[in-house]
């Protein structure tokens, strides 16, 4: 095995994640191209902003979607700001941008809001067959990902004494994480889940864990493949409320992947 060592710390400490749901004139063109070419970009003036991603579900993804419960069925867009320190003032300064682009005309399109939080990246694997380390898979070129999102079967807020304590969703048990890492097409996972330092009053409520699967193979192929894994998810306390392939956006054809 040729990788090189682990050493080295992750720079990315958070992701935060906006899941929205397609426009109601079911027209998605206007927001792809605003969020793409003038939004996104924008956030890179932040020092702690490592970078954005996102991706979308097609007429085909949806048709192989392992679990979709009310509202989360709805979920068509997925962005997420990889952001490293000083966390903090990068997630307060993250939102004063939005305002302020806002403000000044720069926020012509809202989608309907399904989910909208920063959490704090709790694990990072390559699959084993992949070179690159850990700490670099979100930058690898992939074709998609495979989105889980899971709840709290209590319901509760996670918080214990309001600052560092992750509530029951913390890490993917390790016989997750390992069967993930070992289904063909999945070239990386990154686990992520909701902690009472980052909570904001604009966030969306609730304690999740968002485990992302970078895919080097066709997404819905893959999908195919993890159904059966979804479905033995939640024995930690969770409930999965979305199991879900999304792709990639491909440059200057904004379209290609939200097509109805």
């Amino acid at each position: 095995m040729n990788r090189l060592s682990q050493d080295l710390e992750n720079r990315v400490k958070v992701g935060f994640f906006s899941l929205t749901h397609s426009s109601p004139t079911g027209d998605d063109s206007p927001y792809l191209t605003w969020h793409q070419l003038d939004h996104m970009p924008e956030q890179y003036r932040l020092p702690g902003v490592v970078a954005g991603q996102r991706w979308a579900s097609t007429p085909d993804n949806r048709q192989v979607r392992a679990v979709a419960t009310e509202g989360w069925s709805s979920v068509q867009h997925v962005v997420c700001y990889l952001m490293g320190e000083p966390v903090d003032p990068t997630v307060d300064a993250f939102l004063s941008l939005g305002r302020e682009l806002a403000e000044v005309g720069r926020y012509p399109v809202a989608m309907p809001n399904q989910y909208r939080g920063a959490l704090r990246l709790r694990q990072a694997r390559a699959a084993p067959r992949v070179l690159v380390s850990d700490a670099v898979v979100p930058f690898r070129p992939h074709r998609g990902i495979y989105l889980v999102v899971e709840g709290a079967r209590d319901g509760g807020s996670g918080d214990v004494g309001g600052v560092e304590e992750f509530g029951a969703l913390g890490d993917l048990p390790d016989e997750s994480m390992d069967a993930l890492l070992e289904t063909p097409g999945v070239a990386g996972v990154w686990v992520y889940a909701t902690s009472g330092d980052l909570r904001r009053s604009m966030f969306s409520p609730g304690d999740l864990r968002i485990t992302v699967c970078y895919l080097d193979d066709d997404p819905n192929t893959v999908a195919g493949r993890l159904g059966d894994l979804v479905g033995r998810l939640g024995h930690d306390g969770s409930r999965v409320q979305l199991a879900a392939p999304f792709e990639s956006i491909v440059r200057w054809d904004w379209e290609h992947p939200g097509a109805t």
